[in-house]
């Protein structure tokens, strides 16, 4: 029987590839927060996005010092296979020759799901146009070594017969494994897996299961951030006058929010356990709120943020969300402690004001006397006189 090289347990053919033949991957988690809201993007736009994010000098000066370990091979999947060709009855060694000579005879491309950095730094280095239309010609490291030039126009690939047979590794590499991702590529690699596993016919619950299972979470932190990968969908798609790109730099504050149980309280939001995801996840009736606690921690357009420190998202506003008038005064000063300060109404405000001010005054007593007579600090004294017999009053 025929071993199917992409099954469970089975190897995948390893083969030489030109590097002509390799092509970015415009699907890639990492670059959503790069590309979101831009479409027809060509080679050179990903290009750009990858030499401008993503350090390529730096692999650059490493592969013109050694050219490319064939020990880092990449991973890929073909593009535009003849319908003929079926890898499923195909041995390791018989799908090795059928993508060798199509490679040689079609001219067979592939899409690189697993080295994208690798493949621009290499492009870069070997294409001296592309370097000039990306205008970085006269700092970009060149390449002189005709060996190694040989060397890095043939790289070493590992091929998977499509895309979603390359889930699991990513998964576990990129997830649970040591070369993690940033927040909103896990978030959006955890997202699109799932909407995989879903249109397969499985539930959204089932299908969370099954993502769980690939990258081995036992906690519940990849359902979390299905939640968070949502509440960001929601507020790009649902509140158009409110700018939802910065929370992708910024992603993790927003699983900040979702775990505080007031603020998920102030929007309208189930905690991870009872979230049903085949509903909208923040309700109508709660968009506003939502647009406000995003605008206070990511700001909006011409708007900036309240929040100076992740840490106040749970430590204050948190608190403030709960009163309406902690609330109305954030929104009309931009004044987070001020706002803090109201959490508890006007009279603990108050309260909370004269101790402070009884403490001040008691601590200065201390060393008062020293200044007796003092022509600018009687006047101040004589204006706490005053202001103590209109509270008397007020109070009395």
């Amino acid at each position: 029987m025929a071993k199917n090289f992409a099954g469970k347990g089975g190897k995948k053919p390893q083969v030489e590839i030109p590097i002509e033949n390799i092509v970015l991957d415009n699907e890639n988690p990492r670059l959503v927060q790069y590309t979101e809201g831009l479409t027809n993007l060509t080679e050179l736009d990903l290009v750009k996005i990858m030499q401008e994010n993503f350090d390529t000098e730096t692999i650059a000066l490493s592969l013109i010092e050694n050219g490319y370990f064939d020990e880092e091979p990449l991973i890929v999947v073909p593009l535009d296979l003849p319908e003929n060709v079926d890898f499923s009855i195909l041995t390791y060694e018989e799908a090795t020759e059928v993508l060798e000579n199509l490679i040689r005879e079609k001219n067979l491309k592939f899409v690189v799901v697993e080295g994208n950095r690798r493949v621009t730094t290499i492009k870069l280095l070997l294409n001296e146009d592309l370097r000039k239309n990306l205008g970085i010609d006269k700092f970009y490291p060149k390449l002189e070594n005709k060996e190694i030039l040989n060397d890095i126009s043939n790289i070493p690939c590992i091929v998977y017969p499509d895309r979603e047979k390359v889930t699991n590794y990513l998964g576990v590499r990129h997830i649970a494994g040591l070369l993690k991702w940033e927040a909103f590529a896990k978030a959006a690699y955890i997202a699109n897996t799932i909407q995989t596993e879903v249109d397969k016919g499985k539930s959204n619950l089932e299908a969370i299961k099954a993502v769980q299972n690939i990258v081995g979470d036992r906690s519940d932190t990849l359902r979390k951030q299905f939640v968070a990968y949502k509440l960001w969908e929601e507020a790009r798609d649902n509140l158009p006058d409110f700018d939802s790109k910065p929370i992708i730099y910024k992603f993790s504050l927003l699983n900040v929010i979702y775990n505080s149980p007031s603020l998920r309280d102030f929007i309208g939001v189930a905690s991870y356990k009872d979230v049903d995801f085949d509903k909208q996840i923040v309700p109508l009736e709660k968009l506003d709120n939502f647009k406000q606690v995003l605008t206070w921690v990511f700001g909006n357009n011409h708007i900036r943020p309240v929040l100076t420190d992740s840490r106040l998202i749970t430590s204050t506003l948190s608190h403030i969300v709960r009163s309406r008038e902690a609330i109305d005064y954030l929104n009309r000063f931009d004044d987070l402690q001020g706002a803090f300060e109201r959490t508890n109404g006007e009279r603990e405000f108050l309260v909370r004001n004269l101790n402070k001010a009884f403490r001040t005054l008691q601590e200065s007593l201390s060393f008062a006397y020293k200044f007796r007579g003092d022509t600018e600090i009687v006047p101040k004294v004589n204006e706490l006189e005053e202001i103590i017999t209109e509270l008397k009053k007020m109070l009395i």
